[in-house]
C-alpha cells in the first residue's frame, strides 16, 4: 500500500471513517471526527479493529480490513455491527477536482488578475 486510503460510512446518525496511512502503515477508526481505534501496522491477513458508537447504550462494531489478492491498491474494508456486515466505500483523500461547475473558470481568474494589475498601475502613475 503506497499511499493513503479512506473509507467512509454514515450509520445511525454517526460519521464513521477508516483512514490508512501508507507511509506508516497505520490505521485509524474515527467516529464523528474522533479517533476511537488505532492500529500500527497491517498484517498480510485480515486485520480487525473494534470500537463503539456513542449512545446509551454504546453500540460496539468491528472493522475488518483484508488485502485484495493480486492488487497493490486499497484493501477491502467491511464494517460489522449488530450481526450485519456492510462494505465501506473508498472515498478520495484530497480535495475533489474543481470542474467548470465549481468556481470561476481559469480564463476568468486570469482576466480578474489582469484587471487588478492594471488598476494598481493606474493608481501609482
Amino acid at each position: 500500500m503506497a499511499g493513503g486510503h479512506r473509507f467512509h460510512r454514515d450509520q445511525d446518525g454517526h460519521s464513521i471513517s477508516v483512514q490508512l496511512n501508507g507511509a506508516r502503515n497505520a490505521v485509524e477508526v474515527l467516529v464523528d471526527g474522533k479517533v476511537v481505534a488505532y492500529r500500527n501496522g497491517l498484517g498480510k491477513d485480515t486485520s480487525v479493529l473494534t470500537a463503539e458508537l456513542p449512545g446509551d447504550p454504546p453500540q460496539p462494531f468491528r472493522i475488518l480490513l483484508a488485502p485484495v489478492a493480486g492488487a497493490h491498491g486499497a484493501p477491502s474494508c467491511v464494517m460489522e455491527s449488530a450481526g450485519t456486515r456492510c462494505l465501506m466505500p473508498l472515498v478520495p483523500l484530497g480535495r475533489p477536482h474543481l470542474g467548470a461547475q465549481h468556481g470561476p473558470s481559469p480564463t476568468r481568474l486570469i482576466r480578474r488578475r489582469l484587471r487588478r494589475l492594471m488598476r494598481r498601475r493606474a493608481r501609482h502613475r
